[in-house]
């Protein structure tokens, strides 16, 4: 029989960084009403642990990726 992996088995580098909605606020500049509403609406990957909403902060940075308006890098490289 295989062992079972579980996330306990990672070493704690492995495991995600999670940070909360005031410092994912300050990072955005704005209020942390606008980051629960984007969460709330699922515009914005967030977990919900007892109560709290927490964001992994690779998974933020994709989303952030995702939102980028007005720039297109590939014609900036070439041009």
């Amino acid at each position: 029989m295989v062992p079972c992996s579980s996330v306990f088995d990672l070493p704690m580098s492995a495991l995600p960084m999670f940070i909360t909605v005031d410092e994912l606020a300050a990072v955005l500049r704005c209020q942390p009403e606008k980051v629960y509403r984007l969460a709330a609406r699922g515009g914005l990957p967030s977990y919900k642990v007892e109560g709290r909403r927490l964001f992994n902060e690779a998974e933020v940075a994709r989303w952030l990726e995702t939102q980028r308006v007005g720039s297109n890098l590939a014609a900036n490289a070439s041009g």
